[in-house]
């Protein structure tokens, strides 16, 4: 065929023959889609973000490692469809269009970050750390896990430190409106003297015995509340650094770097804490000017007031050596004596000098009364970074992994390295035993999760815990919740009909009692009927937890006026309570105590997220959002 064009197109109304053929099939590859060739493949794009783009593979690529991180997380295959069942597809898709925005605009803005500050982030994430150091193989398993090469990961780490200073400056240190932490602090600050009677349950007559029809009729419905929970039989193998925990030897001069590290950071004391001052320059030559004027008489004030600067615009705060991130700024803050001025220095912002305005001293625990808990914590540290005990660790690893390659059960594979498996009978979700006790299962919570997630013969990879432990688990039996029949709790139904009957009784007789009050009977006069001495409560909160008042006695002497009363449930559910609120206090607000509080920094960060999803929302908005849903459902594998 090649040879039959090559002779067409060598005369002339050969190749205009031929250019009309190639044309008509340029024409219909267009018109089928073919086309992409020559647009650059456009349409390989599962969405646009303005000009940003998410292509059919970065797509794949994401969802793929967020199916693979479920799958490890509920130790059980997810198919896609399941995944999608979910809403895992448009989850991703969702994040990957708002990441789009975010770097679009910290693009736009002019952002950077760095090299040394992506290496910093990746050194200090404590999901990459074994003991409180980073832990080179730890992350490197950790990016196999997740599909992702070294690079990928830098780039992706990049990108995300990039939005973040984006989402810090626009909600970084935000604040609620003082009106309504004041309104909150109403809330939560006022305090109620009451006066409650407790009705005596001898008031209203005993209920009469139920029939046998009954009692089958109150089975029938509540038949949820007569449940056994589902419990699970399993074997659980650990190879854990502990084992070998008698071969590691700790000298002196180790122990007490423990203890200089501990103290740094907080532990069996306080640091040294320093204030600072720090003052930008346009360039090192200017800093080194103001540092010379500094040294020949200028004072520091004179020098903020030419840069029309106060003392709260300079304050760096009083700060521990581990709370200052930047290691020049560290390194000149506590190398100077109080008063002192560095030599220009060089920050992740320019060119800075640093002034210590004052040394708050440390204060520690001696190093002799802390000797065994500092030995303790320096030993369980250096068992997982000390390469003899993880050589131990992988050989043992490696012998049990062998076995189960060989289709050898935990209890042969555990004989073979010298180690006896745990056999745990009647395990339920929470963790409890057959007693309610609760049983001490290795890698605790996360083990537990992972029985949970298993079946009976599945082969369940072993799970690595922050310790440096492997844990390696078998179901060997699942007995699966049921309704007990009534014949199984027919004592417990007939305790339960009676109890519910009285609280009926008791709920009717005290809403009776209540109509009385409002309609003019004097509080005491019905208590005194009762045989029933009013108690005195107060400075009750709506958080109170009073064992006498209970939940509902708290949230209904709130619930209303003063001087207006009202009727609760008893702490046991069955008996009624009369409260009577008599009286409220409220503390003033004070802004500044409040501005320090944990409910505080909580709300603040609780509107941060909205307003920050409200953003999101209008940067999709401002640069458009478009979505391939055919390329979508080609990308998962979907049928048309």
């Amino acid at each position: 065929m090649m040879t039959a064009i090559r002779s067409a197109a060598s005369n002339w109304l050969g190749r205009v023959v031929l250019t009309v053929v190639m044309g008509l099939l340029i024409v219909s590859f267009a018109i089928w889609g073919i086309g992409d060739i020559f647009r650059g493949g456009s349409t390989r794009n599962v969405a646009t973000v303005g000009k940003e783009v998410i292509t059919a593979d970065a797509y794949r690529n994401a969802f793929n490692t967020e199916l693979q991180n479920l799958q490890r997380r509920i130790r059980r295959p997810v198919t896609t469809a399941e995944a999608r069942a979910f809403g895992l597809d448009r989850e991703i898709l969702n994040r990957l269009i708002d990441e789009a925005a975010l770097s679009a605009k910290a693009n736009r803005l002019g952002l950077a970050l760095d090299e040394q500050g992506v290496s910093r982030s990746v050194l200090e994430a404590e999901i990459f750390q074994t003991g409180g150091r980073f832990d080179r193989d730890r992350y490197l398993s950790l990016l196999q896990q997740s599909g992702l090469s070294e690079p990928a990961f830098l780039r992706q780490q990049g990108e995300f430190l990039l939005r973040q200073q984006l989402v810090q400056g626009l909600v970084g240190g935000m604040t609620a409106p003082s009106t309504f932490n004041a309104a909150l602090h109403q809330y939560r600050e006022e305090e109620r003297s009451l006066e409650v009677v407790a009705i005596p349950t001898a008031k209203v007559p005993e209920p009469a015995e139920p029939t046998p029809e009954a009692l089958k009729a109150f089975h029938e419905e509540r038949r949820a509340e007569f449940r056994t929970v589902e419990t699970r039989q399993a074997t659980v193998l650990t190879v854990s650094p502990q084992i070998f925990a008698g071969s590691v030897t700790l000298s002196e001069a180790e122990l007490r770097a423990f203890y200089d590290e501990a103290v740094a950071n907080g532990r069996f004391g306080s640091p040294e804490r320093r204030r600072a001052f720090r003052v930008l320059f346009d360039s090192e030559a200017a800093a080194r000017a103001a540092a010379d004027r500094l040294a020949g008489g200028l004072t520091f004030e004179a020098l903020l007031a030419e840069k029309n600067l106060k003392e709260i615009d300079v304050d760096l705060g009083l700060q521990a050596r581990a709370q200052v991130a930047d290691a020049a700024t560290r390194d000149a803050i506590f190398s100077l004596p109080e008063g002192g001025v560095s030599a220009p220095i060089r920050d992740p912002f320019g060119f800075v000098l640093i002034r210590v305005a004052k040394v708050e001293p440390g204060q520690a625990t001696p190093f002799a009364e802390v000797r065994g808990e500092v030995e303790f914590d320096a030993r369980t540290r250096k068992l997982t970074t000390d390469p003899a005990v993880r050589q131990k660790v992988d050989d043992l690893v490696k012998k049990i992994e062998d076995q189960r390659i060989a289709g050898k059960s935990l209890t042969e594979a555990g004989q073979v390295a010298g180690l006896s498996p745990l056999v745990i009978e009647g395990l339920d979700r929470n963790g409890n035993g057959p007693d309610g006790q609760r049983l001490t299962v290795p890698g605790g919570t996360e083990t537990l999760n992972a029985i949970f997630a298993s079946d009976i013969g599945l082969d369940n990879e072993a799970l690595h815990l922050r310790d440096g432990s492997h844990v390696w688990f078998e179901v060997n039996r699942v007995d699966p919740a049921r309704d007990k029949a009534f014949e199984e709790v027919e004592a417990e139904i007939r305790t339960r009909y009676l109890a519910d009957q009285k609280s009926r009784a008791m709920g009717e007789f005290a809403t009776a009692l209540v109509k009385r009050i409002e309609a003019g009977e004097s509080f005491h006069s019905v208590a005194a009927e009762l045989g029933a001495p009013g108690q005195i409560f107060s400075a009750i909160r709506r958080t109170s937890n009073d064992p006498v008042l209970g939940r509902n006695g708290v949230e209904r002497a709130f619930a209303g006026e003063i001087g207006k009363v009202a009727s609760a449930v008893a702490p046991d559910g069955i008996g009624r309570l009369l409260v009577l609120p008599k009286a409220s206090t409220l503390l003033p607000y004070d802004a500044a105590a409040d501005a320090n509080s944990t409910f505080s920094r909580q709300l603040a960060q609780g509107m941060a997220d909205d307003v920050f999803r409200q953003y999101v929302a209008a940067l999709r908005k401002e640069a458009g959002v478009s979505i391939n849903e055919a390329l979508l459902a080609q990308t998962l594998g979907q049928a048309n």
